[in-house]
């Protein structure tokens, strides 16, 4: 069968080309067409050398089953790891392979990124959801809530919230800086003369003044983490003591749930071969069906003769 399709795709393309040829031969320069709601016309340029008329198919894909089964599986390869993929496109794709009409209206809309307060952000790191700064925040606020949030046992147990705030409050500190050095820039009148002559060399230097700006402020954020961590070293023993353990228990609880995920994962694929194997036995009965009444018919004409 996919020898068949591949040819039935080749004679397509090639009889698509012929057309072309015939359309950018002897059609008129303008050729108006009626279509609903509008008038439409095609130019006789539409078809020349520069255009290559081919077939939107895929050859190496000759039914709907195998396009939804490639759409499966990129869609459980995103759901493996859902902070490198999208998910929303994967299942656009899964439904597209379906032959879904409106997904739009089926699908959730996505809802488009707005600021939002530091406590929302804390409860959005913990749900592990995507973190962003923009720049109209009070950065210095936003900062000093997610250390003071950091602080707390439950995120530095957790290394994953832990990281996503920390790069959080590393993207407020960048724009806590650029918004600075801008500000300097537009009080400086050589600055805005040196924009003005030389665009390239005052990049240069902005990007430095902000180089500079970030690793003062990353300094005074590290400086005054130190000092709020000074404690008993028998407590901080005891406290890395338990997060070890903590550690632990999470690593556990995540690789029980891959097994079981790994575990479904066996279970549908063998479900979806007994399907395959249960479709093939049908086929094969449907089709020995069809010659035994092909022979009776046969047999029968030959009786009446």
């Amino acid at each position: 069968m996919s020898a068949i399709h591949k040819r039935c795709y080749y004679s397509m393309r090639r009889e698509f080309r012929l057309l072309s040829k015939v359309f950018g031969t002897y059609l008129p320069p303008i050729y108006p067409y009626s279509v609903y709601g509008a008038d439409q016309a095609v130019k006789q340029t539409d078809f020349d050398d520069r255009v290559d008329v081919i077939p939107v198919a895929d050859p190496n894909i000759m039914s709907m089953a195998q396009r939804v089964t490639l759409a499966n599986e990129n869609l459980k390869i995103a759901m493996s790891n859902p902070m490198m993929h999208n998910l929303r496109e994967a299942y656009r794709r899964v439904y597209e392979a379906l032959g879904t009409q409106d997904i739009d209206q089926l699908l959730i809309p996505q809802e488009k990124p707005v600021p939002k307060d530091p406590a929302t952000e804390n409860m959005e790191a913990i749900m592990q959801k995507p973190l962003r700064a923009f720049p109209t925040q009070d950065h210095m606020a936003h900062i000093t809530a997610h250390r003071a949030f950091m602080s707390t046992r439950m995120v530095q147990i957790n290394p994953q919230v832990y990281a996503a705030l920390q790069a959080h409050i590393s993207e407020h500190v960048s724009m806590l800086a650029q918004g600075e050095v801008g500000a300097m820039i537009q009080n400086d009148p050589m600055m805005q003369q040196m924009l003005q002559a030389d665009p390239e060399g005052a990049e240069i230097k902005i990007s430095g003044m902000i180089a500079q700006r970030v690793a003062v402020l990353t300094t005074e954020i590290a400086q005054s983490e130190a000092m709020g961590q000074k404690q008993d070293p028998l407590v901080m023993l005891k406290q890395r003591e338990l997060d070890l353990k903590a550690l632990d228990l999470q690593r556990k609880a995540e690789q029980d749930m891959m097994s079981n995920e790994i575990r479904e994962n066996e279970i549908d694929e063998r479900l979806d071969i007994e399907k395959m194997k249960l479709e093939n036995n049908e086929d094969q009965a449907a089709e020995r069906i069809r010659i035994a009444d092909a022979k009776v018919d046969i047999a029968r004409k030959r009786a009446k003769k």
